[in-house]
């Protein structure tokens, strides 16, 4: 087999994978918010606001659930939202991150479904320093100028799992498009049931 069909193979195992790992960020996004309604009340209240409120919270669960797979979210930002630069380590709950490198890559993946005019490539350590064995790759997104960006599958992407007291290193890819005057990148793991999380403040070149 020659290198060309070599690389187109890469490429295409890549898009597939990213496409898997969107779905799993979904899927697990979805338990996470099916943790933090049966935690609040007992079984008894949540079924009575359940039927009392099924037509609006249905409502209103399928408009975010369309949000975020649209990706179409924009930076929330509140007095707890802490602001870091890159090589800066920051942690929630267990889980510890260093942004090591952000800037503009040239790579290109021809399976991917996502058009991108620049590819901005995140390279990034996560620590597990929790009891518990955790996802790694969906901890972050980034922003452009307050807009969510679209993920960008690349080589060395960051798509695994971590046990307890392990480190990994790993890139992510974003679409970029337009002229970006401000982006940013959120940190917040997965597997979190809090509403903290850092910003990084990036100017890749």
């Amino acid at each position: 087999m020659s290198n060309d069909s070599n690389n187109l193979s890469n490429e295409e195992l890549l898009a597939r994978q990213q496409q898997q790992f969107e779905n799993y960020k979904k899927e697990q996004a979805s338990k996470s918010k099916k943790k933090w309604l049966w935690g609040c009340g007992g079984c008894l209240g949540v079924f009575i606001l359940v039927s009392i409120l099924f037509t609006a919270c249905t409502g209103a669960f399928v408009n975010e659930v369309d949000k975020e797979l649209n990706e179409e979210t924009t930076l929330s930002k509140d007095k707890n939202t802490k602001t870091k630069k890159v090589g800066e380590t920051t942690e929630i709950d267990g889980v510890a991150f260093t942004l090591n490198n952000a800037e503009y890559t040239d790579e290109r993946n021809e399976f991917a479904d996502v058009e991108a005019e620049k590819v901005l490539k995140v390279d990034m350590t996560i620590k597990n320093n929790s009891d518990e064995e955790i996802p790694v790759g969906g901890d972050i997104k980034v922003y452009v100028d307050g807009k969510q960006a679209k993920s960008y599958p690349i080589n060395d992407q960051l798509l695994d799992s971590l046990s307890p007291g392990r480190e990994i290193s790993g890139s992510a890819g974003f679409a970029i498009n337009g002229d970006a005057k401000k982006i940013e990148l959120e940190f917040q793991p997965l597997t979190s049931l809090s509403n903290k999380r850092y910003v990084y403040e990036i100017n890749p070149n």
